[in-house]
């Protein structure tokens, strides 16, 4: 529950969005025309605007994720789940590798990914997709990151961006990028994600 809360837009640079829209649109007006037409008097009939926002509702939270959509014309990459993340810091001078694990909590229109570390929580503040080819894509986002309790008092809250890059049909489950820090901590350093665990 804490996710539904602290989910955010993102944005992707597809067209999919307005296309389904739109023939949701188109659907529930034939819908309701029929259900009124062919149907006894006595028959319920919802409004196009209820049922579209039904459609819509439930299109974004489950129907984007089904393997047909996905197969055909839905191309946002569904990321939901845990993944393993290591990074590397410059300020060690990326000798030492870091483990955490990523939640991504992802609809067809908003996402939140939360990081957890020994040290460190982050959680999103900002993302975007960026499809390039049926196997290559981007994903970014900006993070909120801090210290958990105990190692808090000599450290900062700081925000970070983070851009890593998956080849989702030769490689589905890695994605691989660098990130950056503000000027707070200033630092920088490769990422790799490895899924772990589907959602």
């Amino acid at each position: 529950m804490e996710f539904l809360r602290s989910m955010h837009t993102y944005s992707v640079n597809l067209h999919e969005r307005i296309n389904v829209l739109g023939a949701l649109g188109i659907f529930s007006t034939l819908a309701v025309w029929a259900i009124q037409k062919y149907l006894p008097d006595w028959v319920p009939v919802p409004s196009v605007f209820a049922l579209f926002s039904g459609l819509v509702f439930l299109f974004n939270k489950w129907g984007w994720r089904w393997w047909i959509c996905q197969a055909t014309f839905i191309n946002t990459p569904n990321l939901n789940g845990e993944w393993e993340m290591l990074t590397r810091s410059s300020i060690k001078k990326n000798q030492d590798e870091y483990k955490a694990v990523l939640t991504i909590k992802q609809t067809w229109t908003s996402i939140c990914l939360f990081m957890e570390g020994e040290k460190t929580i982050s959680e999103s503040v900002m993302a975007g997709i960026e499809v390039k080819t049926d196997n290559l894509f981007f994903l970014k986002w900006e993070y909120r990151a801090e210290y958990k309790p105990m190692y808090a008092a000599q450290n900062k809250i700081h925000y970070g961006i983070t851009k890593v890059m998956m080849r989702p049909v030769s490689n589905p489950e890695k994605l691989e990028g660098n990130y950056y820090t503000d000027e707070s901590r200033d630092s920088h350093g490769p990422v790799t994600l490895q899924r772990i665990k589907k959602a």
